[in-house]
């Protein structure tokens, strides 16, 4: 448990610690010469159970302002420290105003310097710290008056007793299913140890031996040694001040305050994050501000994206000059430009902004609702609704170990396909979404065998990842609602439909082409048709799609039953030689040499055969393709171009390429692609 004090300058604060701990907080020769706190420091309290308890003492003057928002960017117990003979002042309502912006579980009112003044003013300054406190909607957990410089003084003693209880209470509560992430606000050198850096454990827990990303690192740093509160020890838990020894740092770029440590790979800075901002005081659209992070800080700018609500609250992005490393719910404190007052507090949203339509009521809508929600599960669900959201990123942006991932996922009612999550409603729609432009294909496309993957996407317009589409559509495909033909996609139920002028010209040519020992050229097809070469390429088409002939090359085709016999010639004296020569082949087929070698070159692309390297004989590739059956052609996994001239395979995946081009007609569905 970590505990910071806020407050004026010159109010006690470092007095206070030092009383309570018996530790000066100062370090700095500068500070001890001035007897003011400059940087951060730190002071530690043993508890009940034998742990103990971290002070920060933070600086009260208003030029290093900077350093205290450091000091308090991720506790959660505070002491608000004002002194009797100062009453409120400045800084009193400053730091206040920061930790009314923060996440606290506790804030305790301490009145120091009692001795200084009688009894009804102290009593007036308590009831003036209370109008305080709840001016910024805040309840104090506990009101104590004390003299910190006098030895045995009770109130210390009473307010030492109170902060062990809310300790003892902090102690009961179950670790959570977080990652490990810290922010750094020191980095130094010790002589014999190397690079030690300290700061607040967030989230998660770190162990000696942890293999640890950081922001300023290039690759992973270990921890070879941990102190946690004061103390040496194995393992620190969330909540509490460590000093951690890591190994492998860069030379050229040692750790700096405002790095940040974690167990999960760190995700892309964000720019532009998507917050709720409480303001103070009412903000204009590009405004100038300055935007406190953990211990980082930078320049940035609000882009409103609506006016204010009745809580006075802006949904906003920040435009920020140099980006930083956030997550789900992180606090961003604005500061004026001029670095005078502090203006409000962004809680974030969301990370990742779209380029186009950012205020439109249906995002702002969205947003308004997760403003709302506080509950990770809910926010989770909710964006599950409407997108596909990666597993890493969820993981990164509620800092998840696998078992909180898989727990959260599930308390969402978010589904996990492959390196995605997205609700059952959502991939539901997605599919019936895919079999309704499907069916709607067929209905006015029922020659044509189907559609190719990517040509479908385009015109579902859908919201999924490529990658994410990909398995949806082979999810259909294994539930036996379509079926892949080749690279085309079709309903497990369609049936290609030859019209009546084509179901004649086949009924023609069929008994022709059975009579032809050779493959036959198209010209030589429109003799015998008396058709147009032209008119005659569509009926080939659609032939080949049904699988009635093939294309040996461009406008030469057979039967598919006997290029199936020649595969089978060809599997036979493999089988027996262990290679085919191209004159073996000729003398097989009993065609010419430049057939056989159109047929080789064709089984080579289709991949059933391969040819030896520096030879000028072949083997078997794939010796499951070409088998004389009803569905032959879907061993070859390759289907038509609109020319019937089949595509040749890659060399190194020996996948065939540009295979889900097909001849389109129907102006709609074109528009919609």
């Amino acid at each position: 448990m970590i505990m910071v004090t806020a407050g004026h300058v010159d109010h006690g604060k470092s007095t206070l610690i030092r009383a309570l701990t018996g530790m000066n907080t100062d370090r700095l020769p500068e500070e001890k010469r001035r007897g003011m706190t400059i940087d951060l420091g730190y002071a530690f309290m043993p508890l009940r159970d034998g742990t103990r308890l971290a002070f920060i003492d933070v600086p009260g003057h208003e030029k290093f302002i900077n350093n205290m928002l450091v000091g308090v960017s991720h506790v959660r117990h505070a002491l608000l420290v004002l002194a009797c003979d100062d009453g409120v002042m400045p800084q009193t309502r400053e730091h206040l105003q920061i930790l009314a912006l923060l996440p606290l579980n506790s804030l305790t009112l301490v009145l120091t310097k009692r001795d200084l003044v009688d009894d009804q003013t102290a009593a007036k300054l308590t009831l003036e710290g209370m109008a305080l406190l709840a001016e910024y909607g805040i309840e104090a957990s506990g009101v104590f008056e004390v003299c910190a410089n006098d030895a045995g003084d009770a109130g210390v003693d009473t307010l030492k007793q109170h902060i062990l209880d809310i300790a003892e209470l902090q102690s009961t509560q179950a670790e959570d299913a977080s990652s490990f992430r810290m922010t750094l606000d020191r980095a130094f050198s010790v002589k014999g140890a190397g690079c030690v850096v300290t700061g607040t454990v967030i989230s998660g827990s770190v162990c000696i031996g942890d293999s640890l990303y950081s922001s300023g690192q290039k690759a992973k740093l270990r921890v070879r040694g941990i102190h946690c509160q004061g103390m040496e020890v194995h393992r620190a838990l969330s909540g509490t001040r460590v000093a951690l020894n890591l190994t492998g740092v860069d030379n050229h770029r040692a750790p700096a305050r405002g790095d940040w440590l974690s167990s999960l790979p760190q995700a892309e800075l964000c720019a532009r994050p998507v917050v709720q901002i409480r303001s103070f005081e009412p903000l204009t659209h590009w405004q100038n501000v300055h935007c406190h992070h953990g211990a980082d800080h930078t320049l940035g700018r609000v882009s409103l994206l609506d006016e204010a609500d009745e809580q006075g609250r802006y949904l906003a992005e920040i435009v920020l000059d140099k980006p930083l490393l956030l997550c789900q719910d992180d606090p961003i404190v604005l500061r004026h430009i001029g670095g005078k007052q502090t203006l409000g507090a962004g809680r974030v949203l969301a990370l990742k902004v779209p380029n186009r339509k950012k205020r439109t009521p249906e995002r702002v809508s969205k947003l308004q609702q997760l403003a709302q929600l506080s509950n990770p599960v809910n926010v989770l669900a909710l964006l599950g609704q409407t997108e596909a959201l990666s597993i890493d990123e969820i993981r990164w942006r509620w800092q998840l170990t696998d078992e909180g991932l898989a727990a959260m996922l599930a308390q969402a009612g978010l589904t996990r396909l492959g390196a995605y999550g997205l609700s059952t409603q959502l991939l539901e729609q997605e599919k019936q979404q895919f079999i309704d432009l499907l069916r709607e294909y067929h209905q006015q496309h029922p020659d044509q065998l189907g559609l190719g993957r990517n040509r479908l996407q385009r015109m579902s317009h859908n919201v999924l990842p490529s990658e994410l589409a990909n398995k949806v559509l082979d999810s259909l495909c294994q539930e036996g609602q379509m079926v892949l033909r080749g690279a085309l996609l079709q309903l497990a139920d369609h049936r290609i439909v030859l019209d009546s002028e084509a179901q004649q010209c086949w009924q023609r040519l069929a008994p022709w082409l059975a009579q032809q020992t050779s493959p036959v050229w198209v010209t030589e097809m429109g003799e015998y048709l008396e058709l147009e070469p032209a008119k005659l390429r569509l009926l080939c088409f659609q032939l080949v799609q049904q699988g009635f002939i093939t294309a040996v090359v461009k406008d030469r085709y057979l039967l598919s039953e006997q290029l199936c016999h020649y595969a089978n010639l060809v599997r036979a004296h493999v089988e027996t030689h262990g290679k085919l020569e191209t004159a073996e082949f000729k003398d097989l087929i009993g065609l010419g040499r430049k057939v056989s070698i159109q047929l080789l070159e064709f089984f080579d692309r289709s991949g059933f055969t391969r040819r030896k390297y520096r030879s000028n004989s072949r083997e078997i590739r794939d010796g499951e393709l070409f088998y004389s059956h009803e569905n032959w052609r879907k061993n070859i996994g390759v289907e038509p171009t609109q020319d019937c001239w089949q595509p040749y395979p890659d060399l190194k995946s020996g996948r065939l390429t540009g295979d889900d081009v097909l001849p389109i007609e129907d102006k709609p569905i074109v528009e919609n692609a």
